[in-house]
């Protein structure tokens, strides 16, 4: 129910997350209006902003408090062991699903009048993929490394590897399946 207060203060506030960008920089693309350089570096810096961001959060959020610890120890661990132990085509499908909803979270943001409108188009969208469970490229830059820092028996390379997976699920979810039929149908 809280997950969706991350995508809401981002849009609001003017801040980019790079699975949002997966979608919006490849539409501008598609009008012409960008290039595919700018939209490589865009990707680029966005994505290790996201990462540098999401391992803060992770340490110094989750772990020097004990937030995603104590208590919530087991739920950590077993939320980041279900990312990392996934199949390729499994990941990349699921990373798929996401960017979907995270697509339609935006492009209904887009089109939302009003502060509260904005809120509820994208409440819905978001949560579903969480409680689905599909991968989402900065949220498992968070739960992976948080479940690491509390001592979880996951691997940099499992991380890595995750990473490379959903990424490239991500991508396409957002580019391809939701803003290519959008740039051809509007």
């Amino acid at each position: 129910a809280i997950f969706p207060l991350g995508l809401i203060c981002i849009l609001i506030a003017g801040g980019e997350l790079v699975t949002g960008n997966f979608m919006l920089i490849p539409l501008a693309l598609y009008e012409g209006k960008t290039s595919l350089w700018s939209m490589v570096r865009n990707f680029l810096i966005v994505t290790i902003a996201n990462l540098i961001g999401s391992l803060f959060a992770a340490y110094v959020l989750g772990h020097l408090t004990g937030l995603m610890e104590g208590a919530f120890l087991a739920k950590t661990i077993a939320v980041a062991e279900s990312k990392i132990n996934v199949g390729f085509s499994e990941g990349m499908f699921s990373a798929m699903g996401c960017t979907l909803l995270v697509g339609l979270a935006i492009w209904m943001c887009l089109g939302a009048k009003d502060l509260a409108s904005k809120v509820l188009v994208i409440w819905f969208p978001i949560a579903s993929f969480v409680a689905i469970g599909f991968q989402h490229l900065v949220a498992n830059m968070f739960i992976i490394p948080a479940a690491m820092f509390a001592g979880a028996n996951i691997t940099i390379q499992e991380f890595v590897i995750n990473m490379g997976m959903v990424f490239i699920g991500n991508l396409i979810g957002a580019a391809v399946i939701m803003a290519l039929p959008y740039s051809i149908l509007f």
